[in-house]
């Protein structure tokens, strides 16, 4: 009687909700055999207006509760959706788990921390079935280990005989790529063309607008391209590091470089909305975008030292 009403339970609540959060779990298959690989498919939607989510950490060859084994986990995917009363986020896994206890087996639920809230997932049940075996019939011994009648001189010769043209074309291609590289070696290299800092930058400013990503719904990817465009022309023109910098601080390095406020006011604004485009907290007007995307060929232009000249990129 209780694994019934326990099996009602399960399946009657199918998924947990905290205020607007969904936290839901399920299986592939209600029933298996013991040891039989289950996909597990795990989502949480919640509003974008949620700062902080800490995901479970799950790994392979660990266990989840005290009944199953993990056996491969699949990446965390993210999206996000739109509609006229809100943004929400949805994150998303899928794992491969295995038990081997038989009979009415719990999935334990799963939790996850939303800006300090802790939110558990449902849980369910899954029937194992232990595999039979005949014990009326006897062991049967396994094979016995057989030896290679063929010594390895012969094994090689047979093989050689097989395979001695993927040897003569392997040996002619050698052959052919020593003739080249020696050959160009001779050949006297012509001057590295040069092109100026400004051409450099305007050229891959004009391959950014080109791709139009933001009118393809790749808003996240245009801001990525836009302000690492950004972080390289810095470096370049202005000589300061901004490799692995965070937003902070390339903001901060904006407001120590040598341009007008009004321009640098601008930039340090572009950054910011990239960062909450970054995670999915704002998307911007066409407007805005188009905007951003005139502050950064400003910033080339008001900046420019024509006469400078760098090695050109091959």
């Amino acid at each position: 009687m209780k694994v019934i009403i326990s099996i009602v339970l399960f399946h009657v609540l199918p998924m947990v909700t905290f205020g607007q959060v969904i936290f839901h779990i399920q299986s592939d298959k209600d029933s298996v055999q013991i040891g039989e690989p289950i996909e597990v498919s795990i989502e949480l939607s919640y509003p974008a207006s949620i700062g902080e989510v800490i995901w479970p950490d799950f790994r392979e060859d660990s266990t989840i509760g005290s009944n199953y084994e993990i056996w491969s986990v699949q990446e965390i995917e993210k999206e996000n959706s739109v509609n006229e009363n809100e943004t929400r986020l949805l994150i998303s896994q899928k794992l491969t788990v295995a038990t081997f206890q038989s009979g009415y087996i719990p999935f334990s639920p799963i939790q996850a921390v939303l800006d300090q809230d802790t939110v558990e997932s449902n849980a369910f049940l899954i029937t194992v079935s232990s595999v039979e075996i005949d014990t009326s019939k006897a062991f049967i011994d396994i094979k016995p280990v057989f030896e290679d009648p063929l010594s390895r001189w012969e094994s090689f010769s047979i093989w050689l005989s097989n395979h001695w043209w993927w040897i003569a074309v392997i040996v002619a291609a050698i052959a052919i790529g020593l003739f080249f590289i020696f050959k160009k070696k001779n050949i006297t290299s012509e001057p590295e063309a040069v092109i100026s800092l400004y051409d450099k930058y305007t050229y891959a400013y004009k391959q950014i607008l080109s791709k139009s990503l933001w009118e393809k719904q790749q808003v996240k990817e245009h801001y990525h391209e836009l302000t690492g465009l950004i972080r390289s022309y810095y470096f370049d023109r202005f000589d300061v590091s901004t490799f692995e910098k965070t937003t902070n601080e390339i903001i901060a390095i904006t407001r120590t470089i040598d341009i007008p406020h009004e321009l640098k006011e601008n930039l340090i604004q572009v950054f910011s909305v990239s960062e909450f485009v970054k995670y999915a907290k704002q998307i911007p007007s066409i407007y805005e975008i188009e905007k951003h995307n005139r502050i950064a060929g400003e910033l080339i232009e008001i900046t420019q030292i024509k006469e400078e000249l760098i090695p050109e990129e091959s």
